[in-house]
């Protein structure tokens, strides 16, 4: 028992970045959900990586992601599934695969990206200009920072 009745509390800025992470995780999901959107947040990064950047390979979009390869594997198998995506093979090497948004999946990812803008704008509405330029300065220190270790 502790005696001198102090309370631990978590570490402040990763408590602070994980609760703002899961708070814009929930209110992205919730409006997919109100705008009748077929995949929820955790599919929605694969799916704008080929969208931003056209065809990629599974590794390269796990790389780029920062995910590992199962989640990657699992959320391309869904999209493929559901016709938003085709698994292309190499012509030379079949062990390799590119993967590439169908029509119906680059119509998909617009609807997506702009739900995604409408909501980064009222995120932003909220803080004045210096206060953005500040906060993005701060985040990517704080990646460069953690990318370093």
């Amino acid at each position: 028992m502790n005696q001198n009745n102090t309370r631990l509390s978590p570490p402040e800025m990763i408590a602070h970045i994980g609760a703002l992470y899961h708070k814009i995780h929930r209110q992205c999901d919730k409006i997919f959900r109100e705008n009748g959107f077929p995949l929820e947040m955790d599919q929605i990064p694969v799916l704008m990586r080929l969208y931003y950047s056209g065809s990629a390979s599974q590794q390269e979009i796990g790389l780029g992601l920062g995910r590992d390869k199962a989640s990657v594997n699992r959320t391309i198998a869904l999209l493929a599934k559901k016709d938003f995506a085709r698994v292309l093979k190499d012509a030379t090497d079949k062990r390799k695969t590119s993967i590439e948004l169908t029509e119906t999946g680059k119509k998909l990812a617009a609807q997506a990206h702009a739900m995604l803008e409408t909501f980064n704008k009222s995120l932003v509405s909220q803080l004045t200009k210096e206060e953005r330029t500040q906060f993005n300065s701060l985040a990517f220190r704080l990646i460069e920072a953690i990318t370093s270790l």
